[in-house]
Formats: structure tokens, C-alpha cells, sequence
């Protein structure tokens, strides 16, 4: 979707005139009880071609803002690490455009659409299947996978989704809803409408290493051989040339594979190198299956 209207933020604020933009306010939820006492900040909604370039450094600016979900139906917002594809910057009909892995703080207006059955059982951006009866949602930018508030400023509906895909490929619009989601926020019979999105930032929880080693841990495929016996040899050898331990599967119906980990980002480019290191020139790097 080639160009996107950005909106940032200031609610109970002046518009600096000039801009085109639009101020929407909330019914109040109910607070998260860690949230008791915090007050939603206001936001200043301002709009900027995509294509003409985008400065996002407003995001940054102030801490991040709380966005109230409290008794808003919809998924329930987790910890998650980002996933392995989808998250780097990628190019759709000779348009750019970037991923936004290190954001903290997002609120834009716009219209969203809904997609449905033509995609329903394909995968999705980040590498899930796609159902269209879910409650999940494509954006251009926001890492995979996020957490965003839907409020229809049509109707006032609220829903949170879980943004697992990319689009909409279209200039006017900002959010690409399932069918799903779009049946709950009342979007599906007039196929658009405006919406306000929020992005839900959850924290990074005590056990977030080890979350983040099960999707993104490497392992390091030393070799593969048809001979058991030469497996085990070198399983020996890169142990006492590397203090490297390596482990022997079945590879196939009559092949065996050596490999060794997994390991964190760093930590397996760190064995990588040790192994090649030892003789094992052409071991490389692969995800565990």
C-alpha cells in the first residue's frame, strides 16, 4: 500500500493550524491495576504523507503513553517476541517501506478495511496461517507481532487485536482488520470506516531472555554425512579441538547431521566462528526445527 497518513497526538491540546487532524475522545475504561493513578496523556494527531518521507521522532519525545484496555473485549494482550520474518524493511510495488522494531509509542486516525476470504488458510507475513474469522489485523510498519486498540470513531466500538501481517497496500487507509474484527467493530457491511489505533506496549516480562531464545536461538549445523560412524568421529573431534559439544540426528532417510546449540544471537555467531575455527569451514547457521 503505497502511501499511509501518519496522526500523532494531542487531545485537550491546541491544533497547530495548518495541520489536518482531528482530536477523539475515549469513553474511559477502567484502569489496569498497576495503572491506578496514571491519566492517559494527551495526544497530538498530525498527518504527513508516507511517501514524502516520515520523521518519527515525536514517538520519542515524552515517556510512553499508557493506553487503557482495561473490560476492552477483544485478544489479551502478552509478551511476545517479535518474529523471525516479517520484521525487516521490505519494498511492495516499488514502494519502502520501514519496520518500526524499536517503537514505543504509537496513535494514529485513519481509515481501516477488512480482508477476508480470498486470504483465509494463507500465511501470514510472519510466518501464522491465517484465519479470517480471528481477531488479528495488518499494518504496514508495526512489528509482528503487536498489540493495538481499535476504537470505530464511527460508532465508538473497541476491540484489541493482535497484528500478525502487512497492509493495506492502499493510500487512504492505515489498518487492515480480519473479518472477524471487523464484524465486531462493525466494519464489515461498510467495508471502511475511522478508527483510531493505539498501540498496546506490554512490558518485557522477568523470564524475557528465555521467551526470546525459544523463537530467535540458533543452532550451528557443523555437517551432514551419510556415515554414522564419521558423525560420531567429528562429534569427538570438535569437542576436543573447540570444547564445542555437538549432538548426531537423523537427517533425512539416510543421512545424519551435526550440530551444535542452540544458542542466543551472538552467542551462536561466537560458536560459529570456534567451529570453522576448528576445520569445519562450511558450518553454518540454522534455525531448530
Amino acid at each position: 500500500m503505497a502511501a499511509r497518513n501518519f496522526t500523532a497526538a494531542l487531545c485537550g491540546g491546541v491544533i497547530a493550524a495548518g495541520l489536518l487532524c482531528s482530536c477523539a475522545t475515549e469513553q474511559a475504561a477502567a484502569p489496569s491495576p498497576e495503572a491506578k493513578g496514571q491519566s492517559e496523556p494527551s495526544v497530538l494527531v498530525r498527518r504527513k504523507n508516507y511517501s514524502l518521507g516520515y520523521d518519527k521522532s515525536f514517538l520519542y519525545n515524552a515517556a510512553p503513553p499508557y493506553v487503557n484496555y482495561a473490560n476492552v473485549k477483544g485478544v489479551t494482550p502478552h509478551y511476545e517476541p517479535y518474529s523471525r520474518i516479517g520484521n525487516k524493511d521490505y519494498t511492495v510495488k516499488g514502494q519502502s517501506y520501514e519496520v518500526w522494531n524499536d517503537i514505543e509509542a504509537y496513535s494514529e486516525e485513519g481509515l481501516a478495511s477488512w480482508y477476508g476470504p480470498g486470504f483465509h488458510g494463507e500465511k501470514t507475513s510472519n510466518g501464522e496461517i491465517y484465519d479470517q474469522m480471528g481477531i488479528s489485523a495488518a499494518h504496514k510498519n508495526l512489528p509482528l507481532p503487536s498489540y493495538v486498540k481499535i476504537t470505530n470513531l464511527e460508532n465508538h466500538r473497541q476491540l484489541i487485536v493482535r497484528v500478525n501481517d502487512r497492509g493495506p497496500f492502499h493510500d487512504d487507509r492505515i489498518i487492515d482488520l480480519s473479518q472477524g474484527a471487523a464484524l465486531k467493530l462493525g466494519i464489515v457491511k461498510p467495508g471502511t470506516a475511522l478508527v483510531r489505533v493505539d498501540l498496546i506496549k506490554v512490558p518485557r516480562p522477568a523470564n524475557g531472555d528465555s521467551l526470546d531464545a525459544k523463537v530467535h536461538s540458533k543452532n550451528v549445523q557443523i555437517l551432514v554425512t551419510s556415515s554414522l560412524d564419521k558423525a560420531w568421529t567429528a562429534a569427538k573431534e570438535i569437542k576436543q579441538k573447540a570444547g564445542v559439544s555437538a549432538k548426531v540426528q537423523k537427517y533425512g532417510e539416510s543421512s545424519y547431521r551435526l550440530t551444535s546449540g542452540p544458542y542466543l544471537p551472538g552467542k551462536a555467531e561466537s560458536i560459529l566462528e570456534t567451529v570453522r575455527t576448528a576445520g569445519y569451514r562450511d558450518a553454518f547457521l540454522v534455525y531448530p526445527q
